[in-house]
């Protein structure tokens, strides 16, 4: 019995947080740590000769951040935010970013029995995934997100950084 306990406080240890959020009806884990702060959808400044899914730049607290639509850059045709809508702003490679999502659920503390490579992932065949794991909360299953990928942003980037 003692073993077992053990090998639950291990594994707990090794447990990771993720922030739920929906698109398209979907909900998505991404890693908590690369989260800085989740902020109401503002008015963002658009810039001339960006792709879609980059809907422009915002001020926050001094810092110009660009802004990606989830949805666009998923593929997803775009739509009409409603007011649960925000904008959740990733650390990556250095950088802030803003990706607007349709609705922020929860944080989940999941542990690494409850994760598994991504079926997506794994069958991508040289296209890439944005999924890099799934997770299997009392038999819901959920996407967890890679958004170095998602974003197309190198993560070697990110070590050279430090």
């Amino acid at each position: 019995m003692e073993v077992e306990k053990t090998e639950t406080q291990a594994e707990q240890a090794e447990s990771k947080r993720y922030l739920f959020v929906t698109v398209d009806h979907v909900e998505y884990g991404i890693d908590i740590t690369i989260v800085q702060e989740i902020i109401v959808i503002q008015e963002v400044s658009p810039l001339p000769g960006m792709k879609p899914f980059c809907k422009g730049v915002i001020n926050i607290r001094g810092m110009i951040v660009p802004v990606i639509d989830l949805r666009v850059k998923m593929g997803l045709q775009q739509c009409d935010y409603g007011e649960n809508a925000c904008i959740v702003v990733v650390m990556l490679g250095g950088e802030q970013i803003g990706v607007i999502v349709e609705s922020v659920r929860e944080v989940l503390q999941i542990l690494p029995s409850q994760l598994q490579e991504s079926p997506a992932r794994a069958n991508a065949g040289g296209k890439r995934s944005i999924s890099s794991q799934i997770a299997n909360i009392n038999g819901t299953v959920r996407q967890i997100l890679d958004m170095y990928k998602v974003l197309d942003i190198d993560p070697e980037a990110e070590q050279n950084t430090h």
